[in-house]
């Protein structure tokens, strides 16, 4: 891996630093590796993801139309791109010249695709228009056109003559370039930063800090949801560069060494993965490798510690679609342990923070409705989000100690008056669905107050509110036969807030209530 250690950044002199064994209290996940057949007597490296079946990679190799130029310090032709076709047994196959648009007669390594493939950054020796403009690195941007060309080429803004950029890596969501650089603020001898895509335009460049970076040298991020794994040759790994993972809001303070077999005594950088199938590729100049540098394919065999995910979703009724707000949400783990509780707004929405590869419930309750439960399997892929939508079918009728009542919103009536407001309506409206789907029930309609305020003046105001919630149901059509009112005053308090009882205002609202009471269904 000396023309990559050469090219991308590292001193020509490689320090010796003592292996200091750590044990981590967070391991990495356990994996097996295979050195694939596309490998050659030359440097093969840096490979990246094109999609779900392709893969583009780096190499010296000898290659019939490309520029066969030699490279001074390695004897080794100049580095191009190339692209070749992913088995189910991880090798690579059908490998070409990834594109005569893009290989010139300088190093080109290390791409990085939108999410749509419809752009490209790549790593090149500031080789545009034909023309060396300068022997360090930069990330160059390009667009690519119907029929696969690269056309539109143009340097990333903050590329500078007085330092290199390059290992460009771009988010999932197509939102964040990450890269590497010595530019000004670096902490070590390079640094891993990200910037913000937005259409074309580019955000603040922030250094990914020290949770991260070091102040040795920090190479080829890859991003899995909320976890980065990179190569740096800070002490206390296994040879010059290991493969690293931490989390990339800076919550674990060291970043975790994956260890054997994915490290060696070797330079192993460029690690990948495909977090569906658990498989990936890194590149590495061990000792019995094919090459300078080989690519080599990996299966994950456990969940990596860091993995977790997030479910979200939304509670709705079973009836009218409608998001329902003010329900309990709980998550259960699969040995029945309640792990969180939460109430949803008034969208209905709810978020919890899950683990990868685990079984969950999710028991949804609310007054006046029927529980709902869920179950919930996460997967290996890191980050992913678990959506749901939970419907659960509201009550018509609720239970009151010895009586049943009917499931609707209180009646409210303007203060101090018996004149129903507006807001009643839609609950006088499911009093008439129920009374037409249950033809034969007869019910009681009751007002009741709190304690406060003279006896004699709360029953008589429940008395004229009972009577006007009657003779509005009778105008709307129901038999006045099938309904009667009363008014209870205070004389049917649910709770101790009785008169001179100091109570708080939901304890008094718990009394200040009104009730349709089921006398025959």
């Amino acid at each position: 891996m000396r023309t990559l250690i050469n090219i991308f950044f590292i001193l020509s002199t490689i320090f010796s630093v003592a292996q200091i064994e750590r044990a981590d209290s967070i391991k990495g996940a356990e994996y097996s590796i295979k050195n694939l057949k596309v490998n050659t007597k030359y440097q093969d490296f840096g490979s990246t993801f094109m999609g779900k079946d392709k893969i583009v990679f780096s190499s010296s190799r000898k290659t019939a139309g490309l520029s066969n130029r030699k490279w001074k310090d390695n004897d080794q032709p100049f580095l191009n791109l190339y692209i070749g076709d992913l088995t189910n047994q991880g090798e690579i196959t059908n490998v070409k010249p990834f594109s005569s648009d893009v290989n010139s007669k300088y190093h080109d390594a290390f791409v990085a695709f939108t999410p749509d493939l419809k752009e490209v950054y790549f790593t090149s020796n500031n080789y545009m228009g034909g023309k060396l403009k300068s022997d360090g690195l930069k990330i160059f941007r390009a667009a690519v056109g119907e029929k696969g060309h690269w056309e539109d080429f143009s340097s990333l803004p903050f590329n500078d003559d007085d330092y290199d950029t390059g290992h460009p890596m771009i988010s999932a969501d197509g939102k964040k370039l990450y890269f590497v650089s010595n530019m000004p603020g670096t902490m070590g001898d390079t640094d891993i930063f990200v910037v913000d895509l937005n259409q074309g335009h580019y955000g603040k460049i922030i250094n990914l800090g020290k949770t991260i970076n070091s102040k040795y040298k920090e190479y080829s991020p890859y991003i899995d949801g909320d976890v980065i794994y990179f190569s740096s040759n800070r002490p206390g790994g296994k040879g010059g560069f290991d493969i690293y993972m931490t989390k990339l809001d800076g919550s674990i303070p060291e970043p975790i060494n994956l260890g054997e077999p994915m490290n060696s005594k070797g330079d192993d950088i460029s690690f990948i993965i495909d977090s569906d199938k658990l498989q990936g590729y890194f590149s590495s100049n061990r000792n019995g490798g094919m090459g300078d540098d080989d690519i080599y394919s990996f299966k994950q065999k456990t969940t990596i510690a860091l993995c977790d995910q997030i479910a979200t979703g939304i509670i709705k009724d079973k009836v009218t679609g409608n998001r329902v707000g003010n329900a309990f949400v709980a998550l259960i783990d699969e040995n029945g342990n309640h792990i969180r509780k939460i109430e949803t707004a008034f969208d209905g929405a709810y978020y919890f923070g899950v683990d990868c590869a685990e079984n969950y419930t999710i028991e949804v309750t609310k007054n006046g409705y029927f529980s709902n439960t869920i179950n919930l399997s996460t997967s290996h892929k890191n980050g992913y989000d678990n959506n749901e939508v939970i419907f659960i079918e509201e009550k018509e009728f609720m239970n009151r100690k010895d009586y049943e009542i009917l499931n609707v919103p209180n009646i409210t009536f303007t203060i101090n008056t018996a004149e129903i407001t507006e807001a009643s309506e839609k609950a006088l409206e499911k009093v008439m669905r129920l009374m037409s789907k249950y033809p034969k029930m007869v019910i009681e309609f009751g007002a009741h107050t709190d304690s406060r305020g003279p006896d004699a003046y709360n029953l008589s105001l429940t008395k004229s509110r009972a009577a006007a919630t009657v003779d509005n149901l009778i105008e709307k059509g129901l038999d006045p036969r099938r309904i009667t009112g009363k008014g209870y005053g205070e004389t049917e308090l649910l709770n101790k807030c009785a008169n001179n009882v100091k109570c708080t205002e939901l304890e008094h609202l718990e009394n200040k209530r009104t009730e349709f009471v089921v006398i025959r269904k």
